[in-house]
């Protein structure tokens, strides 16, 4: 019979689960997720209506012109909405059902994948994950960009350059991946095979979106980024919503030209300085860390079977950090956000089976889940009570108030241990080299 070892957790214990466990309780959450759908919140799929109706008689990915169309949305991922014009043949109820089918199975496959590739920790998770965000996870495409970085993470040593290549996609279709090339950058081999996949990817899509649809449509979600409000679900905008709620007067909640809910007040424009601000501090941090990050890329060498090693293991603290740090920064908020945080929060569920990194990782899941439990709680089951015009619901305010507090709190902890687990690390020699990119007759040999 094989033995464990201490660290396996694919024995079935609380922590790890098994396959069996895993696929009831995935199954189960996502019918429950259903029946909510059905019975509280249909209207999630509203946005699925826009895209459906947004590119009618355009089925021709890559090659369509789409000046005008989905403005906000960066090209390609405008290319994957049109991949469904087809099938679903001008119904919108089918194209909903369709594009809902297929996130549905991607959150099925991926969370067997990380299961069967990774740990059963970050399987459970990631089906945890989907659960606490509720059905909005089958209704935006947030998954997409989600599953791009969770792939970059968990290939990044495997095949770095595509793991470049994956977040350069992800960038493509969100922009905000670009931002986590950072971490992985560095002086080695492997790191520079990472940076190769990003650049070329990168330099692919932006001139297949130039060549189609135009230099002012590629841009444009950028112009479409910059010129937007104060979001009322932002973690800036929770002064004047939680003053909104107490009677305060001169804030008004209304549903701009930008297809989002955003609070106007006097002082809005002070709060949208202050966001940008905190945008531009989140970027130094981020060259910071990945700073750090590069200069101490050396531990390649699995700690034991199953467990990246310490430089992996630090970068996807980063990435995380740097997630939050972006969703606490950005002066918009939307509940689907909370996907991002997926991949990361189940790639750092890998460590709760490793003694000096379970501390972190309990404390940042337990976290994680906390703000996405959170999140559904406001958007969409008391979100009424927030937008009221005439009666905004002190006790729907106070749950926003709560999940932005939560969600702060995530991210000064990711960051926290992000920097820790970074300088922890050994600072690695002159040579550009990593122990893994050297011959292996260059390796120390045990006397």
């Amino acid at each position: 019979m094989q033995q464990l070892s201490p660290h396996d957790d694919r024995t079935p214990t609380p922590g790890g689960g098994s396959a069996l466990w895993l696929i009831g309780f995935w199954t189960l959450s996502r019918i429950v997720m259903l029946f909510l759908w059905q019975a509280l919140c249909s209207f999630v799929r509203n946005d699925v209506n826009y895209y459906a109706m947004s590119v009618s008689g355009l089925p021709v990915p890559v090659l369509t012109d789409l000046t005008g169309v989905l403005i906000e949305y960066p090209t390609p991922l405008v290319w994957l909405i049109q991949v469904l014009e087809w099938p679903s043949a001008g119904s919108v109820d089918l194209y909903v059902l369709l594009f809902a089918v297929l996130v549905a199975t991607a959150d099925g496959v991926c969370c067997a994948m990380l299961h069967t590739f990774e740990s059963a920790r970050a399987a459970w998770v990631w089906a945890a994950c989907g659960a606490l965000l509720g059905p909005l996870l089958w209704f935006r495409l947030d998954i997409v960009p989600a599953l791009c970085v969770l792939g970059a993470l968990h290939q990044m040593s495997r095949r770095p350059a595509l793991a470049g290549a994956l977040l350069a996609l992800g960038a493509g279709f969100k922009l905000w991946p670009a931002l986590l090339v950072l971490p992985m950058l560095g002086r080695s081999r492997t790191a520079r095979r990472r940076g190769v996949g990003f650049v070329l990817t990168g330099m692919v899509l932006v001139l297949l979106s130039v060549a189609t649809s135009g230099l002012g449509r590629t841009v444009s979600p950028l112009t479409w980024q910059s010129e937007r409000g104060l979001q009322i679900e932002s973690v800036w905008a929770t002064p004047l919503m939680l003053a909104r709620a107490l009677g305060a007067t001169g804030v008004d909640v209304q549903f701009s030209d930008f297809k989002a809910y955003e609070v106007f007040a006097a002082s809005v424009g002070g709060w949208r300085i202050a966001a940008s601000a905190a945008m531009i501090i989140l970027v130094a941090l981020s060259v910071a860390l990945s700073a750090v990050l590069a200069l101490r890329e050396q531990e390649q060498a699995p700690i034991s079977p199953g467990t990246p090693p310490g430089h992996e293991w630090a970068v996807r603290l980063a990435v995380l950090a740097i997630i939050c740090g972006w969703i606490v920064a950005n002066k918009t908020l939307s509940p689907q956000y909370m996907t991002w945080l997926f991949g990361p929060l189940a790639l750092v569920a890998s460590g709760l089976g490793t003694p000096d990194r379970a501390g972190a990782a309990r404390r940042l899941v337990a976290a994680g889940l906390t703000a996405t439990a959170l999140t559904q709680l406001v958007y969409p089951l008391t979100y009424s009570g927030i937008i009221s015009a005439l009666d905004p619901n002190i006790g729907s305010t106070m749950m926003l108030v709560l999940r932005n507090l939560c969600v702060v709190a995530l991210a000064v902890l990711a960051w926290v241990e992000a920097f820790v687990a970074a300088l922890g690390l050994k600072r690695s020699a002159a040579s550009p080299l990593s122990p893994r990119d050297e011959p292996r007759s260059a390796l120390p040999t045990q006397s």
